[in-house]
């Protein structure tokens, strides 16, 4: 048995996930509250991928992410492709350029669907949105897995870290940092998409984390993570905060994209001492402002391994295999068996970065996606 880390291209490899109990596939939100499902409850067990020799057939598994316009969908992407290679399975990979373009991303699933795909693994834009057309398709026969961004409604299964808990974990730990500061600290809150499930899910669990701290939001900047985008609203956020160069608050925090444009934004007015960064999930960005000590924390959700997993679910899936952690009941008493698993977080700072293993995260440098695998 290998880890994620040494898998070749044909072995099996083993990691550890965070299992949901009661899974939670069937859209309801509440399910993500229940007791068992925090972060702190969740039961840790090995998840074993399949080995390739287990596998009789190649299938065509559609996969849909919102957009590969920043490195975090390309770990996505890599972790995808390197699991279907390993399981000679076939994959068309789609991507819709961005949060606002729900049209296209249910368009291209219409037509990858239709071109014969056996199964969909999709990072839905919009968790309202995108449920019709996945209760279409799983009408169909057709299994759906959902990763990265959640979905209020049906599914076969779930590779799929809580964004609320990113975004908790995040904004708690700033909070520890503060815990005897007599003075209130302030941020400004760059939470992402304004219409992405995933984005809403991680205001909430900042804001439900700082309940009671002495950090509080100043501001709130929603907007799409393209790079442009989040440089402009980090402008707009200091031209309204910073006033005779001081600024009136003392940490922007936010997406991946947000950060990236922050760090030049502070450095081009000399504020990079007065202002700490940090992102509430990790990138090859994060980890080089990490590493040059400009960031001071980004956490990783590990998505290269849910990329893998995800695969892995989907290939038992189609050939009628056991789940790799024997599934558990999903929320409702519905009678369903399903597998809803994630690995865990870890916080990545200055101090502790050099023993981050970070193969679980970031794609190979140089890499560059591929949109399909035959």
């Amino acid at each position: 048995m290998t880890t994620v880390a040494e898998a070749s291209s044909t072995s099996s490899w083993a990691t550890t996930v965070g299992i949901y109990n009661p899974a939670c596939t069937n859209g309801e939100l509440r399910c993500w509250a229940e007791a068992t499902n925090h972060v702190d409850q969740l039961e840790q067990v090995v998840y074993q991928s399949l080995d390739a020799s287990m596998v009789q057939k190649k299938h065509h598994i559609c996969v849909s992410f919102p957009h590969l316009k920043d490195s975090y969908w390309a770990g996505v992407a890599f972790g995808i492709i390197s699991e279907a290679k390993r399981l000679n399975q076939k994959i068309t990979i789609l991507e819709a350029g961005g949060y606002t373009n729900l049209e296209t991303q249910l368009n291209q699933v219409d037509d990858c669907i239709a071109n014969g795909a056996d199964a969909l693994i999709i990072g839905p834009i919009s968790s309202h949105g995108n449920a019709k057309q996945i209760d279409l398709i799983r009408a169909q026969g057709i299994p759906v897995i959902v990763i990265i961004t959640g979905i209020n409604t049906v599914v076969d299964a779930n590779s799929l870290q809580s964004f609320a808990t990113m975004g908790f974990t995040t904004c708690q730990w700033i909070a520890l940092q503060h815990q005897q500061d007599q003075e209130k600290v302030k941020i400004i809150w760059f939470p992402g998409p304004p219409s992405a499930g995933w984005s809403i899910s991680a205001d909430q669990g900042c804001r439900q984390a700082l309940l009671g701290t002495q950090v509080e939001i100043l501001d709130t900047k929603w907007g799409d993570t393209g790079k442009a985008i989040q440089l402009k609203l980090v402008e707009a956020a200091m031209q309204t905060h910073v006033l005779a160069d001081q600024p009136e608050f003392d940490y922007i925090v936010g997406t991946a994209t947000s950060i990236e444009g922050a760090v030049g934004a502070l450095r081009s007015r000399k504020l990079d001492k007065e202002v700490k960064l940090v992102a509430y999930y990790y990138t090859p960005g994060m980890d080089m402002f990490i590493r040059r000590g400009q960031v001071a924390m980004a956490p990783s959700d590990q998505m290269i391994i849910q990329a893998r997993v995800s695969v892995d679910q989907a290939v038992r899936l189609l050939e009628g295999l056991p789940m790799a952690t024997g599934g558990r009941p999903e929320f409702g008493q519905t009678g369903r068996l399903t597998e809803h698993v994630q690995p865990p977080i870890i916080i990545v700072t200055p101090e502790n970065i050099d023993n981050f293993e970070s193969h679980t995260t970031l794609a190979p440098k140089y890499w560059s996606p591929v949109f399909s695998v035959d």
